[in-house]
């Protein structure tokens, strides 16, 4: 042992497992371990109520020098994370002041949300902003390849120094397909679009993605934690063999694609869940013959666990969704304000959801250490189990036709209906315990005054897209 090691208990003095288990017993009866103490999560995830190092691969524990189980890069994201905060387009002035207020005070990138395709104002949106500073992001419910093209023409033509930029194109034809906002038939077309875009991005800037793989809304579907990742792999596999079919290294590939992942309020499952994702990322590289390689991992809070009932809860969810997100080693994170259930948030929404990050970063230094849940044999094994699991799912998803037949034959959507189900079933019987949803609700309706949100045409899944967990006792109570 070396004399600089800090030792702070003797594991030969640990407890043997079995004299615990007699414990547990005395107190909740012999043979009741099971079922009083075991408990069961959504995807086949089993939590077991104790953990020992012999739960755990003491191999995996080294930080990886590129994307890997500990981080998305050698340093984590100890210089911090990228705070990433969202805009919706109406009114191109107003969006730029609300843009500069934010990036100005603590944020550190902006996600546009855009409705409508045609002819954006990229020019009076932008103006003032030092995009190779401060990165910006596109994310459409549909025509996202119009929008990033768009972009990439403004950038182009409009700023001839503009190969170090930050931006996140956002092109996703699955997500489109999944939605219903793409024909089936112009799919692979839409594809080969994508791909050749993903060429020239990649040939003329250095610091920009072109897909977007958006998990984010598997998770708004209903889709449980397996199921989201293995969607998320199986789509990240339908645009690398695009890339690669558009003469496109899988190096390069891999450094074209922004991973999108929802966390939520349980945060031992999302930190988990962060470090399996990279892992099998790894996994993927490595079947395409990179052992080490760039890719972009954006964490976020779905939109569904965001109430109108008694919205300040909202602050709570965001926080332990950020905590989580850091603490997984997320490169960017995005929480939605506290209002935004109630239309475009305003500077005071923004104001919060910002400083919540701020907050977490500078005061609480939950980035200061490279995966500080590393070496938990909780998070450890249950890394492992989402892993195992995610991946066999995947490999499910790869045998019957890859993702695009699970999309276009419904069979996910499917998939995560039922677990949306179960997730609502669970809440209405208490199962699940939601502060201010089934347990200390606020019955006085909180309505705040927002502008609305700029809507296209509805789609086939929109009332699973709208959905919130405000909406489950009053759907209840309707029917």
């Amino acid at each position: 042992m070396s004399e600089d090691e800090i030792v702070f208990w003797d594991r030969a003095e640990n407890p043997e497992f079995e004299a615990w288990l007699k414990a547990a017993e005395a107190v909740v009866g012999e043979g009741n371990i099971q079922e009083v103490l075991h408990s069961d999560l959504a995807g086949g995830l089993h939590i077991n109520p104790i953990y020992t190092d012999e739960m755990t691969d003491s191999s995996l524990d080294e930080v990886s020098e590129g994307v890997g189980l500990r981080s998305s890069n050698p340093a984590g994201n100890i210089k911090g994370w990228d705070i990433r905060q969202r805009h919706w387009i109406t009114d191109a002035s107003s969006a730029n002041s609300l843009i500069l207020e934010d990036l100005s005070r603590g944020a550190r990138s902006i996600e546009l949300a855009i409705e409508e395709t045609e002819m954006i104002p990229f020019q009076k949106v932008l103006d003032g902003i030092m995009l190779d500073m401060a990165g910006i992001g596109l994310s459409c419910s549909r025509e996202s390849l119009s929008a990033a093209s768009q972009l990439v023409d403004y950038l182009s033509n409009k700023l001839p120094e503009s190969s170090g930029n930050i931006f996140d194109l956002g092109v996703d034809p699955l997500g489109e397909l999944l939605s219903n906002s793409l024909e089936i038939s112009d799919f692979e077309s839409y594809l080969a679009g994508g791909a050749e875009l993903a060429g020239e991005v990649s040939n003329n800037f250095t610091k920009a993605t072109t897909f977007r793989i958006n998990g984010l809304k598997y998770a708004q579907l209903g889709a449980d934690t397996v199921t989201e990742i293995a969607g998320v792999l199986s789509t990240v596999v339908v645009y690398l063999r695009a890339m690669e079919r558009a003469g496109i290294g899988m190096e390069v590939a891999l450094k074209q694609c922004l991973i999108i992942v929802s966390v939520g309020t349980d945060q031992f499952l999302d930190i988990a869940k962060l470090r399996a994702l990279r892992l099998l990322l790894l996994n993927i590289g490595k079947a395409c013959g990179v052992e080490s390689f760039q890719i972009k991992i954006q964490a976020q809070t779905p939109d569904y666990l965001i109430s109108r009932d008694d919205p300040w809860v909202n602050l709570l969810r965001t926080t332990v969704s950020c905590f989580s997100a850091a603490t997984g080693g997320a490169d960017i994170i995005s929480i939605p304000a506290f209002d935004s259930a109630f239309g475009i948030p305003n500077e005071f929404g923004l104001r919060l959801a910002r400083n919540t990050h701020l907050v977490l970063m500078e005061e609480s230094n939950v980035h200061r250490v490279v995966d500080p849940a590393g070496g938990s044999w909780y998070v450890e094994s249950l890394s492992a189990d989402i892993a195992e699991k995610s991946w066999e799912r995947f490999q499910d998803y790869e045998s019957s036709g890859g993702f695009k037949h699970q999309v276009i034959s419904g069979s996910y959507a499917e998939q995560a209906h039922l677990s949306r189900d179960d997730y609502t079933s669970q809440v209405l019987s208490e199962e699940k315990v939601l502060i201010g949803v089934n347990s200390f609700r606020e019955e006085l309706a909180t309505e705040l005054q927002r502008d609305p949100y700029p809507r296209s045409v509805n789609n086939g899944n929109s009332e699973h897209l709208d959905f919130r967990i405000s909406d489950i006792f009053r759907n209840a109570e309707e029917t």
